[in-house]
């Protein structure tokens, strides 16, 4: 019975893991224009074109076990059922993300896994590839001339102060960041609230609330 138990636990444990590990994932610069903006185009096209990859891809794996040989049957041996083939178009169809305000909880507003050094301001170099596609986004002619918060948010570890005043540092830090690609400083406005929005459905101790929320202002 011990044992069982300890085996359950084991392969409980990846799920709380990823539960933990929150919805943020990085974000190309046309899905971030499309959620601050609700200019979807060019994010449409993108993920229309990622779909037809993968269906290229698809088709060629299957194109390549129907090529295998088939391998002789033992004596006595029962073979499987064959499946019924999928019928061809039975695919779900294509929403544009502009019907659905993209992935963003709010019209206006994106949330990106921007990370830096444990109790730093300093940017992360495995995000500073994200933070230069939100450059990019906020530079396009969608953006033009709109303002936009920078918001930085931690997780509950250490005290409120501290991490009120570290979430503004790091809010700080990205703006720089962002104005050395040629954003325009007066367009931007950093924020820091610590812990006090952590992410729906997740406790405050989550990791992934360790993040950055640009808003719309104007």
């Amino acid at each position: 019975m011990f044992k069982l138990i300890l085996s359950g636990a084991l392969f409980a444990a990846p799920v709380v893991a990823f539960a933990q590990a929150g919805p943020v994932s990085e974000k190309s610069a046309s899905q971030i224009v499309c959620e601050l903006m609700n200019d979807c185009e060019a994010f449409n096209q993108e993920l229309a074109t990622a779909e037809k990859g993968a269906t290229r891809e698809f088709g060629f794996i299957r194109a390549k076990k129907a090529a295998k040989p088939a391998a002789g049957v033992a004596v006595e041996y029962a073979a499987p059922k064959k499946r019924a083939p999928v019928a061809a178009g039975k695919r779900p169809s294509y929403v544009p993300v502009s019907s659905t305000v993209a992935s963003s909880a709010r019209p206006g507003q994106t949330t990106l896994p921007i990370n830096f050094a444990s109790g730093s301001a300093s940017i992360l170099p495995s995000s500073r590839a994200q933070a230069q596609r939100l450059a990019s986004a906020i530079k396009q002619v969608a953006a033009a001339g709109t303002r936009f918060v920078v918001g930085g948010h931690t997780d509950a570890v250490g005290g409120r102060e501290y991490n009120l005043e570290l979430s503004k540092r790091r809010a700080d830090a990205l703006v720089d960041f962002l104005v050395s690609s040629g954003v325009d400083r007066s367009r931007l406005q950093p924020e820091g609230y610590g812990f006090d929005k952590p992410l729906p459905g997740l406790g405050a101790k989550a990791a992934a609330n360790r993040r950055v929320e640009i808003v719309k202002v104007d």
